[in-house]
């Protein structure tokens, strides 16, 4: 509707500028900072990116402005369509990576071609399927004087595009989150090595990770096959948008626990409402867009790594730097003779991955407790605007001891 793009319009440079900001801060330090003057060839151009993309969304908008928009079977049919050339895009890459020669990289190309003549279509079938979810559930705002007219803020804007990486700092001596500079894709193998050695040399941890998402405005989103994993990305990386209006995001970078509470809460939010779009839009797919490893095989990783994580915890607390660092390397290497190839596991990646407070590399409560609030919650919208204002996990505690009454009361 025309009102909505007129109020999306009016909330960009606003919402550019704050979400734009709160990314920058993932930089860290100062020009003189041996650790930032080591990443300082390898920084990624967030700037540029923005300018690259901001509009896109909008003039797409505004040049279909008044069309009637595909039916819901063209949609299902266009978004097939890109999540298997996504697959067969991705299987081409690693054969041409593999120097199989020119006719593959010719029908590299046209594929990636097709798929980029869809992608904006199917950017905004995404974006329209995700904010009526999100709408459903009561995550909206008004406009001052026009309170009866509710949309969805901030509003749904992604890109398919690679994320940048991420170099992860923590102290040798403790798990504990440090700092994260974006970097620009396209390190070689012996660029991240120097790199992660250079800063190590400082006396830390260091690790150069791949990311899954950033919630740059619009978000980037990788080029998944998967249609779950696509908008289980979306919905997390709009909720760190939403949160960032509301006192729990506005302190996300205040302490390494706020950051837990954060991505916790848009792991568990972005899944769910996952799972209400594709029950609301399901959308057949082939079996190669499945996760290939069984479920036993699944609960051994997660049990394996909470394992390790408890166990590198309690060796770092007892001053064991060197056996700390001994048994993840052997750990990694077993975890790779069973089919899970993690390129190093150290302390840096236990404290970017420990963010996520619902996943094994984690040893916080955070993640139970936030799991809990969500089952005692009446919606999963009315669970995402109770945390939103919150901003320690004692007030998550008392939320917690709130619902777990209220759900005890007769009716």
């Amino acid at each position: 509707m025309p009102w909505r793009i007129a109020a999306a319009v009016a909330s960009l440079l606003l919402l550019v500028t704050a979400v734009a900001s709160a990314v920058v801060l993932l930089r860290g330090g100062g020009p003189s900072d041996p650790i930032s003057k080591a990443a300082a060839p390898f920084r990624y151009d967030l700037t540029g990116w923005e300018i690259r993309h901001v509009l896109n969304r909008w003039l797409y908008e505004i040049g279909h402005l008044f069309d009637d928009g595909p039916s819901l079977a063209e949609e299902n049919d266009m978004l097939q369509r890109y999540f298997a050339l996504a697959a067969e895009v991705a299987s081409l890459e690693r054969e041409a990576a593999a120097g199989e020669g020119e006719s593959l990289r010719s029908a590299l190309e046209e594929k990636r071609k097709e798929q980029e003549r869809l992608e904006n279509k199917v950017e905004a079938i995404l974006e329209k399927r995700v904010s009526k979810v999100v709408e459903d559930e009561g995550l909206t705002t008004s406009l001052p004087l026009f309170s009866q007219v509710r949309f969805v803020f901030p509003p749904l804007d992604f890109e398919f595009d690679q994320p940048p990486l991420v170099l992860v700092i923590s102290p040798r001596e403790r798990i504990s989150f440090d700092r994260a500079i974006l970097l620009r894709r396209g390190l070689t193998s012996e660029q991240v090595t120097a790199l992660e050695d250079e800063t190590a040399a400082s006396g830390v941890s260091s690790l150069v990770m791949n990311i899954s998402g950033i919630a740059t405005y619009p978000s980037t989103v990788p080029e998944y096959a998967s249609y779950a994993d696509v908008l289980a990305t979306v919905a997390h990386e709009w909720l760190h948008q939403y949160l960032f209006f509301h006192p729990l995001g506005s302190h996300y970078f205040d302490n390494t626990t706020l950051r837990t509470l954060n991505e916790t809460v848009a792991n568990i939010g972005g899944r769910q409402i996952a799972e209400l779009v594709q029950q609301r839009f399901p959308l057949p797919q082939p079996d190669f867009a499945a996760d290939g490893a069984s479920e036993g095989a699944r609960i051994y990783f997660k049990a394996e790594m909470h394992e390790l994580r408890l166990e590198v915890d309690r060796l770092l607390s007892e001053g064991k730097i060197g056996e700390a660092e001994a048994l993840m390397e052997e750990r990694r290497k077993l975890l790779a003779e069973s089919g899970f190839y993690i390129r190093k596991i150290n302390q840096a990646y236990f404290a970017f991955n420990g963010l996520y407070g619902d996943t094994p590399a984690s040893s916080s409560l955070i993640g139970p407790k936030m799991l809990a609030l969500q089952r005692l919650s009446p919606s999963l919208g009315d669970f995402i605007r109770s945390v939103a204002e919150i901003t320690s996990e004692k007030e998550l505690d008392r939320l917690l001891v709130e619902r777990a009454a209220g759900s005890l009361t007769p009716p």
